[in-house]
């Protein structure tokens, strides 16, 4: 029986450690910093060649204030005793103008297809975000859940 379980306590990955020290400057002056483009470029070839790419959400969020998301999902193989996927994000912060490295949920099951952990996990960090994927407002969410 394959046990389906995700966890969403805080994690990492230890290719982060890489990119935590860049500092950048979207005037792209001449000095040791770099844009938050090129930031981004940089953490995407820091990814693991095992990491899946499974696309991207643009959207604006309205709440007392506005603000853009911009989030590149990853999952990872994790393939450990208490783990077998890690779904992560590249994510743009609207408010600083900065690329960070997000790490949402763990999930232990579906080790034969990756496509299903995909849906699982992001179905379940969807809940557990109040996105409600049956509101046309959401579906940025569903499109993305669908092409998987």
């Amino acid at each position: 029986m394959n046990i389906q379980f995700v966890n969403f306590d805080h994690f990492e990955l230890p290719f982060i450690y890489e990119s935590e020290n860049i500092s950048y400057n979207d005037d792209e002056s001449e000095d040791e910093n770099i844009s938050s483009s090129a930031k981004k470029e940089l953490m995407e070839s820091m990814l693991p060649k095992l990491s899946i790419y499974l696309g991207s959400v643009e959207t604006e969020i309205d709440n007392w204030t506005s603000w853009v998301v911009n989030d590149d999902y990853y999952l990872y193989p994790l393939n450990n005793e208490e783990y077998d996927w890690a779904l992560f994000r590249i994510s743009w912060d609207d408010n600083w103008n900065v690329w960070n490295w997000s790490f949402d949920a763990r999930l232990k099951g579906f080790t034969d297809n990756y496509k299903d952990a995909a849906r699982f996990i992001m179905n379940e960090l969807f809940k557990k975000w109040h996105i409600d994927l049956s509101d046309s407002k959401n579906e940025l969410y569903v499109d993305l859940l669908d092409r998987l």
